[in-house]
């Protein structure tokens, strides 16, 4: 029973070193290529052992700059998506449509009318924890007599925030 014990721990170190050698056999292969090829550079101080050196050096901080890009606190992928989720800002399209049609809103789904209004646009960060009427500045015109206020967002999905006379 002892035996088999023994046998089977040794098939087991077998298998796990079979899969860290198909998970990882690059990288390993370049780290004992690189050490190698210095413990044999210095004794020998070769200048054919450079390329070795290099090329094993080149994958060794490929595979360190994947690893870190994955798996840092600080790598662009992972912290962008948190201060999506966490963040309550977001940038918008502001347009500030001036009219004297009192009848704006019943047409505004028409593109030929909505683009014969007088259209101001800029790019405005808004926090949704706020009122954002209260974020966007109204400024007046006293040629027109309305203004609106509507919000585009990335997927050009328009919102009507305000209307102000």
């Amino acid at each position: 029973m002892n035996e088999e014990k023994v046998e089977g721990i040794k098939v087991e170190i077998k298998e796990k070193i079979n899969v860290f050698w198909s998970e990882h056999w690059l990288l390993t292969s370049a780290m004992i290529l690189f050490f190698g090829s210095c413990y044999l550079f210095n004794l020998t101080h070769s200048g054919f052992l450079y390329l070795p050196m290099i090329v094993s050096g080149w994958v060794i901080v490929m595979f360190a700059l994947k690893y870190k890009s994955e798996h840092s606190l600080f790598s662009s992928k992972s912290s962008q998506k948190n201060i999506q989720q966490e963040s309550s800002y977001e940038t918008y399209t502001v347009l500030r449509v001036y009219t004297n049609d009192p009848n704006f809103q019943e047409y505004m789904q028409n593109q030929e009318y909505f683009h014969s209004q007088h259209v101001q646009m800029e790019n405005r960060v808004i926090d949704h924890n706020q009122d954002i009427e209260s974020q966007i500045m109204f400024i007046r015109k006293p040629e027109f007599a309305f203004c609106y206020h509507l919000l585009m967002d990335r997927k050009n999905e328009m919102y009507f925030i305000g209307e102000y006379v």
